[in-house]
């Protein structure tokens, strides 16, 4: 029996001595005579000639070894059910695969279950564990936990000279992220550590100085790309660069570096290294950052197509699809806004004036679905439905601060920026369905977003305006006239910016003067309009000087609405 077990000893010294030297065709060969010794049924020798396989690969044929891993696990792939723990070196590296296919929380579950089992002997595997699992934990975004894992089981990693440095710069980033203050202990001496250290000074405010931090890779000698990170650093500096510039509200400049970023990644992609399993594939990212800078520039059209990728690879972002909503009205209200065709017809004491706009069919009756991506209102309706589908209805936590919901690539939401959410779609949505001729469900979304106790003041003075359109649409002209209120419309302005409270105040003068119109009161349409030093008003008051016979007045209005071709809000 000693005889056998120096036999079998000797084959596994040796594929390890040549695994640690990167000469994989020697370790292979090793676990082969190993294999002739045990048999082809053990399972321990079977997982170490998968994963020699898959090194000697260069980490690249990454689907053979997932099936290896999950058929010797007697796991189907994302299984997290995990009954037999007797091999946590194979457990682990199945949380691997995992980790960097973006199944954070698969890959959290089995590596908790690896902690909790407590049958790891191999300190330095238990270690991997860890680290493994801060790194997990940081990329879904529950810092918390991170921290919480880092005080239960990290004081080995303190210690320990190898991996020190990693240890200390992933607790400071969670600490960084739950709005720690934390003294940073770091060097910007590798590409890792600029990035921590600019990330403290972003956070802080100090975008110029986090800025220039990111500059100092410039100065280092490193070896960081696709072969031996799995991530191209140009790609990620520039991306980097475009969020500081966009917080600072410059979108022009903030998507020169996004569309750096991608080009940069789309480079590296095109390397064979871009097969490997440790390949960064962040190009959704940058896209939706690319998305969101397009908006700040008023580019629809460019917007609208980086968040129509973003939504394929996030479809839970409620977030991503409040913005495709305000693509499409961008898009489609500021073409209606131009729409305007004024005509004179007959002369002299016969002469009559026609001002009308052009009204394009609201519903498309190709058969075509709405469903489709396009930069319509129906699109924009359908967005903002799913939108609200992503933002439950539920009782409100006791800490509102807390995070509540997951909205990858972001970072999860609170419940008061649940319910902003929830309010501006709310708002949005009231728009949409008026402009779709839809009054009566646009009614109802303003009414439901008036019944919500933490509606902010400008959501509110919104919703009664569209309340007021859906109600004057309804020939409910009473009631309209209960949403314009003079008072009500007042105290929620006050605290508004001087530009928005101009805007509001146009728009709820211009709804009250169309509701005088229709009972018949010309006269004091006439006065509330007077009042109005706006071009959007110019259309009103042309109608109400032809239906008041002044003639001299029209034309004056008539040039003045060539000048400014204005739409009606």
């Amino acid at each position: 029996a000693r005889g056998n077990n120096k036999d079998r000893d000797e084959p596994a010294f040796l594929a390890h001595q040549c695994f640690l030297k990167k000469d994989y065709t020697a370790a292979l060969q090793h676990l082969s005579d190993l294999e002739n010794l045990v048999g082809t049924s053990n399972k321990r020798v079977q997982h170490n000639k998968a994963v020699v396989e898959f090194m000697a690969g260069e980490m690249k044929n990454v689907e053979k070894f997932k099936n290896a891993i999950t058929q010797l696990s007697g796991l189907n792939y994302l299984d997290v059910e995990v009954k037999d723990m007797t091999s946590p070196c194979l457990l682990y590296n199945y949380a691997v695969i995992l980790f960097h296919s973006r199944y954070y929380y698969q890959c959290v579950v089995i590596l908790e279950k690896l902690l909790s089992s407590k049958s790891i002997k191999d300190a330095r595997l238990l270690q991997q564990i860890i680290l493994l699992m801060l790194e997990a934990t940081i990329c879904r975004r529950t810092y918390d936990k991170t921290i919480e894992i880092a005080k239960n089981h990290g004081e080995p990693l303190k210690i320990n000279n190898e991996v020190s440095e990693l240890f200390e710069r992933i607790i400071s980033r969670a600490q960084l992220l739950v709005g720690q203050k934390v003294k940073l202990n770091l060097k910007p001496d590798s590409i890792e550590n600029i990035f921590v250290i600019a990330q403290q000074h972003y956070i802080n405010g100090n975008v110029k100085e986090a800025a220039n931090i990111l500059g100092y890779y410039k100065t280092l000698k490193y070896n960081y790309d696709m072969k031996t990170q799995g991530e191209e650093i140009w790609s990620a500096v520039n991306n980097n660069l475009g969020v500081i510039y966009l917080s600072i509200k410059k979108p022009y400049l903030a998507s020169k570096y996004f569309q750096h970023a991608i080009k940069e990644h789309l480079k590296a992609m095109e390397c064979e290294d871009s097969e490997k399993l440790i390949s960064c594939k962040d190009r959704s990212l940058y896209v939706y950052n690319l998305g969101l800078a397009l908006l700040g520039t008023n580019n629809s059209e460019g917007a609208f197509e980086c968040l129509v990728e973003a939504a394929r690879h996030f479809p839970n972002n409620p977030r991503i699809w409040l913005h495709l909503a305000e693509c499409c009205v961008k898009k489609c209200c500021s073409e209606e806004a131009q729409q305007y065709t004024v005509k004179k017809l007959g002369s002299g004491p016969h002469t009559r004036v026609l001002l009308s706009k052009e009204i394009k069919a609201r519903y498309s009756t190709s058969g075509e679905s709405f469903a489709i991506p396009s930069l319509s209102l129906e699109f924009a309706a359908l967005c903002l439905r799913n939108a609200m589908t992503l933002l439950p209805n539920q009782e409100p936590p006791a800490d509102v601060t807390a995070s509540l919901i997951q909205v990858p690539p972001g970072i999860p939401i609170t419940w008061k920026q649940r319910s902003e959410l929830k309010n501006s779609a709310l708002v949005l949505q009231s728009y949409v369905l008026l402009h779709l001729q839809d009054p009566l469900a646009a009614l109802v979304s303003a009414n439901e977003l008036l019944a919500q106790p933490d509606a902010s003041s400008s959501h509110k003075a919104w919703a009664h305006i569209y309340a007021a359109e859906a109600l004057i649409n309804l020939d409910r002209i009473a009631d309209a006239v209960e949403h314009l209120h003079p008072p009500t419309i007042h105290d929620l302005v006050s605290v508004l910016p001087y530009q928005m409270r101009d805007m509001i105040a146009v728009s709820v003068w211009a709804k009250a003067a169309v509701c005088h119109i229709l009972r018949g009161d010309l006269v004091t349409a006439k006065k509330i309009l007077l009042q109005i030093n706006s071009p959007k008003v110019l259309p009103l008051q042309m109608y109400l000087e032809i239906c008041t016979g002044n003639i001299d007045n029209c034309h004056t209005i008539l040039r003045k609405i060539r000048y400014t071709n204005p739409s009606i809000q």
